[in-house]
């Protein structure tokens, strides 16, 4: 039995073991590609007789009655204001997303005749299908910069559509606001039912 040298031995070894890991990954480029299953979203539905707020760490219950329209508010970021503001109305059968997002223009530009529409994408808001808007404008002298998502979600009760939208207004010229638009996405993203 004739035995080779040592350094012989590890350079087979190494050699055999880079062959190995060549199969390997050329087996792994020959297979087909797996499919990851997204998550399934959960679909939340709108209770509209059920309104409440937590701010500031007190919760307001809303009394029996008064179902929730608009809330137009302004938060503070390190010092600078940002305007949030969420609205739903009963949304008509013909009433389209599509639709919904041209009439929400349509109004912005009433109020901002220089709107410029920076970017429209397709999302989630509720587990319903949304549209999210990207929007410029001037307000007085200085840029503005607005983030609108609309959906139509149906009632718990299932009797009535309705048009939910949820928007920010911010200057893009704070540096300290830079995040916002991310962090408010990621607010959209955890909405849940209580």
């Amino acid at each position: 039995m004739v035995r080779t040298c040592f350094y012989d031995r590890i350079s087979e070894k190494r050699i055999a073991a880079e062959a190995l890991a060549r199969q390997k990954l050329q087996e792994a480029l020959d297979a087909p590609p797996a499919v990851i299953e997204p998550e399934p979203v959960a679909v939340v539905s709108l209770q509209p007789a059920r309104n409440e707020l937590t701010v500031a760490g007190l919760h307001l219950v809303m009394p029996q009655g008064f179902n929730f329209r608009d809330i137009d508010t302004t938060l503070e970021k390190h010092g600078h204001p940002v305007t949030f503001c969420a609205k739903r109305r009963p949304a008509p059968d013909e009433l389209t997303l599509q639709r919904s997002v041209e009439l929400y223009v349509e109004n912005l530009r009433k109020n901002y005749p220089d709107v410029t529409i920076v970017r429209q994408s397709d999302r989630l808001l509720a587990g319903s299908p949304a549209i999210a808007l990207d929007y410029i404008f001037t307000a007085g002298q200085e840029r503005r910069h607005g983030r609108a998502t609309s959906a139509l979600i149906n009632a718990v009760d299932g009797d009535e559509r309705q048009w939910f939208s949820i928007s920010t207004i911010i200057n893009p010229a704070h540096a300290e606001l830079a995040d916002w638009l991310i962090e408010f996405d990621a607010m959209l993203d955890a909405i849940a039912a209580n």
